[in-house]
């Protein structure tokens, strides 16, 4: 992934029972919050990826706590991001000019990007969308915690479109 050096990028994986990564618009998989099942989300910032296939962690729990964080954020909130299952951390910090410094720190790694805030903002958002859109196409009767989820992703998405 990480094509473009000044876009922010996501796509999210679902981890097959074969460990082959899956794209969540294809994957038909049935969730339900208690499945814990597991996946991956690829997040680029200008040309840098933040995180990747090998961070994984349970997807829908992630995807619940990174709508949160980033409510979180928006409203000026400090704090990071500690994904769910794993030693991960996501940091979001306004810097000058429109811009956000993302950080993420990882096992024995950190990887760090500048961007635009909106662009960052997002991309999330729009990954966000992507995910809890498939997971009630796959899952149409199951919890409602993913209609709030999907809800307060449009809600997200509208207010910070993808910018490319």
């Amino acid at each position: 992934m990480c094509g473009s050096l000044m876009a922010a990028e996501v796509r999210t994986f679902v981890v097959s029972d074969s460990g082959e990564f899956i794209p969540i618009e294809s994957c038909g998989i049935s969730f339900s919050r208690d499945r814990r099942i597991q996946g991956a989300i690829e997040f680029c910032v200008d040309g840098v990826q933040i995180f990747g296939r090998n961070d994984i962690d349970t997807i829908d729990a992630l995807w619940s706590l990174i709508l949160t964080y980033l409510e979180h954020f928006i409203a000026g909130e400090g704090g990071v991001l500690n994904f769910p299952e794993r030693s991960f951390m996501l940091d979001l910090k306004r810097v000058s000019g429109g811009n956000v410094v993302v950080k993420f720190v990882g096992r024995d790694e950190k990887r760090t990007a500048l961007s635009r805030e909106k662009a960052v903002l997002g991309a999330l958002a729009s990954g966000a969308v992507e995910f809890f859109s498939a997971v009630l196409n796959s899952s149409p009767k199951e919890e409602w915690s993913y209609r709030r989820d999907l809800g307060a992703a449009v809600r997200l998405h509208e207010e910070y479109p993808y910018i490319e």
